[in-house]
């Protein structure tokens, strides 16, 4: 097979991208323009087929197995490269996957673009990939050897150099630039008969060829969430992938263990859970054979059959956990831009001008694959088309070319920035880019300068380095003391002399131009050297000979001059450390953008990482980055997270009147630990009245409520208003709430709360070693004889008999005394929407349950009746927004802020004590009778209306009572 370059067409087939479902306004809808919408995949237009977004999800899968069958043709092709040889390393497993990743990556790129029409004038008549699938089906069925055969993939490597070598690399990651994994590139690497699985993976779906012309360009970026899911690993002994999980299990290290031990190991290693007869024989398994054979039957056949000792393997990791990133899908994307875009395309009540519309400058400063970045394109170039129709003027268009595409074009290359730290994912934009600008003549690296690899929380401003940075050096416990107390001596320090910026007038003749030039790029590189070397001192090496010359405030001076040295050892530890940690100096990146007289973007928009650094789903933050954001960014207190960081700088890079647009998790919105976070930002900006918010289930795989945060950049940075200042909850819009909802919420709202003595936290607190020291019983089995209940034990009005047992003297020390428990009145459940509760016992319960207690004017009877009432539940369900959305979850706050009745109707409180004497001791419940007369009785209290009481019934009919079992 020919290995031969194609010659690539100048022009396109056919446009095959859509604006959109934006509309723009003032008569924009008589652009000529793809219809909006979500289109199918698998079928001809205007013919039924499967949806694309369950087709992008399918093809995920597929992709992952398609990655696979690349590594096993790395390893069958048994390569002594050094590039292969590093595989035996963590740094070389990573350098690896991401060579694997990037070939993958390059042959979808290549489906999308021959799709489109990009690759006309390549041999296969414009489908050279497809036409190769076509071909080794072919010789596959003629009864040719594939796995002998090789070729095949140089003629993919070729089309994609092709593409790639049109015009200048600038900096790229390996995905655009063909030489950055040579292994790749290495012959013969991969046989005509892995290529050939490969290609069915990501060509075939449900026995039906995948027509990639009808997906989404931005389903690129859930390809690559798939594949980056997977970590590269060795395997240290005979190990097995497992369904359901496509967990890989060491198997040798799992016969290691007693029988009885096994079963537990596979369930909480791989999720598998073995029926009885399953579970025996794995038990029962004397060889690594015979578990083999006794778990055959759940064998991923995503990796098939035993992986040898030595070989590497890819398992699911926790890459997109760490990363925080997720494919957002276009519904969001397209009504976070179109909300974010609608005041900036309106200037004095009407639409702006072409030329104006062309000064935008919108930025992602955590791009991902440029899903956000796409629909800003196609927005601001159906209202570019709009606004040359409006003039009656525009471009020149070559016969034929419709507008909208010289639209996104334009678009595209000046409107457009972002920012990434993962280097394919810059190349991915790039490429989801030119792929929606779908013009064959723009060479990939049209958006080289605009779209960027770096660190968008780390960099500093020129107007920071003129002092000595003192809070670099406080890093906790590992801090080097000594240096800390002479850094902290400084004096404030003048800035380091600047070079002077390129004269703005034109000059005029050719050497003064060239000198113009020549100064402006020594200007930029001492910039770059100035900032590295400030923004290095937060990272400088506290052991070693670097931290004996560490810069004090007495030496700073010398060690910003020492910067623009390339020679200067200093400054070489200064470029590697800003190599390592990516620093991204917005001034220096983006120039055109901050050398104007109102400096910043007129948008900034995008999904940034949602990653927490409190919590149970804590991510680890080196000391040296945790010191820096705590100093720098006031959005890095409370609950500290990435997203946190990123609403502030987003805030921070706006120019007055800027727009921000972030998808974030709602409870950004109103948790009182996100309080910093909400004040650092409302300081810079004023948000939107109703802010959206997208539900729980709005990213598949991710249980988590989300919202769009719009905002507008106030003129000017002064003293907060007190709403501000206070770091108010941001106001969500209510479309489940009619006027009688809202009236009764506000009422109620206003009443004094109930005391806070009433409820308290005295659950055991669990810890990951505890699963040891509890047991799932009914009865006692020594040493697990102390019975304890948990949330699912408690209904409503029932107390149910615990069904575990903890090993007491196994967590002496931790559990409280009988009295304790004895003086808990109440047991509530806290895994639930809204109030369950019931007597208690005075048996011992986890922290899945809270307390409850009396008063003088309160009785555990009276209180068991309010807490259970409808209006009550209803009250707590619609006040708290994070009560309706994620995981279920009472909590103390919300119990503390339960409306008590007005003054006038406590009276009432002694027919609820009546109630709860009657039913709560017998322990069995509320039955319907007994709970219309406790819900007329609440109602009463609280001064309801007839409407309003029947608003609260048709809410209790159709809210049932969370199971038994949770």
């Amino acid at each position: 097979m020919s290995s031969e370059s194609p010659q690539l067409s100048a022009a396109p087939r056919r446009d095959r991208e859509r604006v959109g479902a934006f509309a723009p306004p003032d008569g924009a809808g008589e652009v000529a323009a793809p219809p909006g919408g979500a289109r199918e995949a698998g079928a001809p237009r205007g013919e039924a087929g499967p949806p694309a977004d369950g087709v992008a999800r399918q093809l995920r899968e597929q992709a992952q197995r398609a990655l696979g069958e690349l590594l096993r043709g790395l390893q069958a092709a048994d390569l002594q490269g050094p590039d292969v040889a590093r595989g035996g390393t963590a740094a070389g497993r990573r350098h690896l996957h991401a060579g694997l990743v990037a070939a993958l990556m390059r042959i979808i790129f290549l489906l999308y673009a021959e799709s489109r029409g990009l690759l006309a004038g390549a041999p296969g008549d414009g489908a050279p990939v497809a036409r190769l699938f076509e071909e080794l089906e072919e010789h596959l069925r003629c009864g040719g050897d594939l796995e002998r055969r090789h070729g095949a993939w140089a003629r993919v490597a070729a089309l994609f150099r092709a593409l790639a070598d049109r015009g200048p690399r600038g900096a790229r990651g390996g995905l655009c630039d063909p030489d950055a994994f040579p292994f790749l590139e290495s012959a013969p690497w991969l046989s005509d008969g892995v290529l050939r699985r490969a290609l069915s993976a990501l060509l075939v779906h449900d026995g039906a060829r995948v027509r990639y012309g009808d997906l989404e360009v931005e389903h690129i970026g859930t390809l690559y969430e798939g594949v980056i899911a997977l970590d590269l690993e060795i395997a240290d002994g005979e190990s097995m992938a497992l369904l359901p999980s496509h967990v890989v299990v060491d198997l040798e290290a799992l016969l290691a263990l007693p029988g009885g031990e096994r079963r537990a190991r596979l369930e909480e290693a791989a999720d598998l859970k073995l029926g009885a007869r399953h579970a025996a024989a794995v038990a029962a398994a004397g060889t690594v054979a015979d578990l083999a054979q006794a778990l055959a039957r759940r064998a991923s056949p995503r990796q098939p059959g035993r992986i040898a000792r030595g070989m590497l393997y890819l398992q699911p990791g926790q890459v997109r956990r760490r990363a925080g990133s997720y494919y957002t899908p276009r519904d969001i994307t397209c009504h976070v831009v179109q909300r974010t875009f609608t005041p900036l395309l309106q200037a004095a009540g009407r639409p702006l001008a072409p030329a104006d519309i062309l000064a935008l400058a919108v930025c992602d400063p955590a791009m991902g694959s440029g899903a956000f970045l796409v629909e800003a394109c196609r927005q601001l170039a159906a209202h570019l088309a709009a606004a040359w129709q409006r003039a009656g003027e525009g471009p020149y268009l070559a016969p034929g070319e419709p507008p909208l595409r010289r639209a996104m074009a334009l678009v595209a290359a000046r409107c457009l920035y972002g920012v990434d730290l993962d280097p394919l994912a810059v190349d991915l934009a790039r490429l989801s880019l030119w792929l929606v600008v779908a013009q064959a003549d723009v060479p990939l690296s049209f958006l080289d300068g605009k779209l960027r690899c770096g660190d968008s929380l780390i960099g500093a401003s020129r107007a920071e380095i003129g002092a000595f940075p003192v809070d670099a050096w406080s890093r906790g416990g590992a801090a080097d003391v000594a240096v800390e107390r002479r850094a902290r001596r400084a004096l404030t320090r003048r800035a380091p002399a600047r070079a002077e910026h390129a004269p703005t007038g034109a000059p005029g003749d050719a050497a003064e131009r060239a000198t113009v030039a020549d100064q402006a790029e020594r200007a930029a590189v001492a910039d770059q050297a100035a900032l590295d070397a400030w923004m290095a001192l937060w990272f400088w090496p506290l052991e070693g000979d670097p931290a004996a010359a560490a810069p004090t405030a007495e030496t700073f001076d010398r060690h910003m001059a020492a910067a623009r040295e390339p020679a200067d050892p200093r400054a070489a530890l200064s470029r590697r450390i800003a190599e390592e940690r990516r620093f991204l100096h917005w001034e220096l990146a983006f120039p055109g953008v901050f050398d104007r007289p109102e400096p910043g973007f007129d948008a900034v928009i995008g999904n940034p990482p949602w990653v927490a650094y409190v919590g149970r789903a804590a991510q680890p933050i080196a000391p040296e980055v945790f010191n820096l954001h705590l100093r720098r960014n006031p959005a890095f207190h409370g609950y500290r997270s990435l997203h946190g960081l990123f609403v502030r700088r987003a805030a921070s890079l706006l120019r007055p009147g800027g727009r921000l647009g972030l998808v974030i998790p709602t409870s950004v919105s109103d948790l009182d630990g996100y309080r910093p976070t909400r004040r650092a930002h409302d300081a810079l900006c004023a948000v939107d009245p109703d802010l959206p918010s997208f539900g729980s289930d709005a990213f598949e795989g991710v249980f988590q409520p989300c919202m769009g945060l719009l905002s507008t950049r106030v003129g000017r940075v002064g003293p907060a208003s007190p709403r501000a200042a206070a770091g108010a909850p941001w106001p969500l819009a209510r479309s489940d709430l009619d006027v009688v909802a809202s009236r009764l919420l506000d009422r109620l709202s206003a009443l004094a709360p109930l005391p806070a003595a009433l409820f308290g936290e005295r659950g055991f607190q669990t810890t990951a070693e505890d699963a040891e020291r509890i047991r799932r019983a009914d009865v006692p089995v020594p040493p697990y004889t102390c019975p304890i209940r948990e949330g699912s034990d408690v209904g409503e009005l029932i107390a149910r008999a615990p069904r575990h047992h903890v090993d007491r003297a196994a967590v002496k020390g931790r559990f409280r005394k009988d009295d304790d428990w004895r003086a808990v009145r109440l047991l509530i459940r806290q895994t639930a929407r809204y109030p369950i509760a019931a007597l208690s016992d005075g048996l011992p319960f986890r922290n899945s349950i809270l307390a409850g207690f009396c008063d003088a004017t309160w009785s555990e009877y009276a209180l068991l009746c309010y807490l259970n009432s409808s209006p009550v539940r209803w009250w707590h369900y619609t006040r708290h927004r994070d009560a309706r959305e994620g995981m279920p979850q009472v909590k103390i706050a919300h119990l503390r802020a339960i409306p008590a009745p007005p003054p006038g109707r406590a009276d009432l409180i002694a027919a609820l004590d009546a109630l709860g004497r009657e039913l709560g001791p017998a322990n069995a419940g509320l039955p319907g009778e007994a709970r219309r007369h406790l819900d007329t009785v609440v109602a009463t209290m609280l001064e309801m209306t007839e409407e309003e009481r029947r608003c609260v019934a048709a809410w209790a009919a159709a809210t049932p009572l969370p199971r038994p079992d949770g």
